[in-house]
């Protein structure tokens, strides 16, 4: 009965990890901007992947490969979303065309900064 039980959890973290891996691979394929789809992307493998990964740790024959896979999703939780936010970084950074479909801030925060402070030092 036990079998039974921990065979429909499993089953159960795989096909909706099946399910959200579905619905982000067309969120990749709809947007039409870089930065979209690296956000549907990042969102699909993190939560998709771990939750097939954990229904398959909770039906590992034996301890030691569930906690091989629990390794995996701790990593894939670890690397996933800054290598996609570093890849989405480097595509608004070196994309000229940027300005058509997003706000485009030519000077960094601290060099915003640092303008309001030397702008509220000479009016004082």
């Amino acid at each position: 009965m036990m079998e039974w039980i921990r065979f429909l959890i499993a089953a159960g973290l795989v096909i909706s990890g099946l399910v959200v891996l579905c619905i982000g691979v067309f969120g990749v394929f709809r947007f039409r901007y870089a930065a979209n789809r690296m956000h549907a992307s990042a969102i699909n493998d993190t939560l998709g992947l771990g939750l097939c990964l954990l229904g398959l740790s909770i039906g590992a024959p034996d301890g030691m490969t569930a906690a091989k896979l629990l390794r995996v999703i701790v990593f894939m939780w670890l690397g996933s979303p800054v290598a996609s936010h570093l890849l989405c970084r480097l595509e608004i950074e070196t994309n000229e065309q940027r300005g058509e479909y997003m706000t485009v801030h030519e000077k960094t925060l601290a060099e915003e900064r640092e303008e309001r402070v030397d702008a509220g030092e000479e009016e004082a």
